[in-house]
C-alpha cells in the first residue's frame, strides 16, 4: 500500500515537472501560470501546491534533473582526466554528449538563466531539494578544475579562477548560439552545429594549453 502511494506520488510530481517545462519552453516563465500547469497535467491547482511551492521551484527541479544527467557523464568522462587540460576537454566532451541527446538543454538553460543567477544569494538548506541528488552547489562546476589547476598542462601565467570562469562562460554560450541556430547552420552551410561548435572550443583549448617542452639540443659533435 505504501510503496503504491509513493509510486503515485512520484508519477503525480514527474507529470507536474513534464507539463512546466514544456510550458516553459514554450511561453517563457511569464507566460504560464499555475493553472496552466494543473490543466495540462489533469490535476487541480491545490495538488500541484501539495508537491510544489511556486513555478519557481519546479523549474529548480527541472534544472537538478538535468544537471544530474551532465554530471553523470562528466563524472565519467573525469575517469580518464588526469591533468587541467584533459579535465577541460572532457567537460566539453560530456556537454556535448549531453546537448545532442536532450534537445531542449540549450533553451531550457538560457530561458533558466535569470533565475539561475540568484543560486548564490540561496540559503544553504535550499540545495538539500530531494531533487538535487548529485549534491549541486554554486560553484562546484568552476571548483572541479581550480584545484591544483597548474600541474604543467595548461600555460603558467594563466589564472586559475579567470581562466576557468571564462572558459565555462564562453563554452556555454558558444554551444547554445550555435544550438539555437543549428537549422541555419545546416540549411546555408551544410554544418552540423556540434562540429562548429567544437572547432570554436578547441580554438579556446589550444589557446590555454601549455606548449610542450623544446626538444633537448644535439649532443656536440664527437671529437675524431
Amino acid at each position: 500500500m505504501a510503496e503504491g502511494y509513493v509510486q503515485h506520488q512520484k508519477k503525480q510530481a514527474d507529470k507536474i515537472i513534464r507539463i512546466t517545462e514544456r510550458l516553459y519552453m514554450e511561453r517563457g516563465m511569464e507566460g504560464f501560470t499555475i493553472g496552466d500547469i494543473a490543466d495540462g497535467a489533469e490535476i487541480t491547482r491545490a495538488t500541484v501546491y501539495n508537491y510544489f511551492s511556486c513555478k519557481e521551484d519546479i523549474l529548480w527541479a527541472i534544472f537538478f534533473g538535468k544537471m544530474d544527467g551532465l554530471l553523470l557523464r562528466l563524472n565519467e568522462k573525469f575517469k580518464d582526466a588526469n591533468t587541467t587540460f584533459e579535465r577541460l576537454r572532457a567537460y566539453a566532451e560530456a556537454n556535448y554528449e549531453y546537448y545532442n541527446e536532450d534537445p531542449t538543454f540549450a533553451i531550457f538553460f538560457d530561458l533558466f538563466h535569470t533565475i539561475f543567477a540568484t543560486a548564490n544569494a540561496k540559503p544553504e538548506d535550499f540545495w538539500d531539494n530531494p531533487y538535487n541528488t548529485s549534491n549541486w552547489r554554486p560553484g562546484k562546476t568552476i571548483r572541479m578544475f581550480t584545484e591544483h589547476f597548474h600541474d604543467g598542462s595548461v600555460k603558467a601565467d594563466l589564472d586559475p579562477d579567470s581562466t576557468v570562469v571564462s572558459y565555462y562562460y564562453a563554452f556555454l554560450g558558444t554551444v547554445s548560439f550555435t544550438f539555437k541556430n543549428k537549422d541555419e547552420l545546416s540549411k546555408f552551410y551544410g554544418l552540423d552545429y556540434l562540429k562548429v561548435a567544437r572547432t570554436q572550443i578547441e580554438w579556446i583549448l589550444q589557446s590555454i594549453k601549455a606548449s610542450p617542452p623544446p626538444p633537448p639540443p644535439p649532443p656536440p659533435p664527437r671529437g675524431r
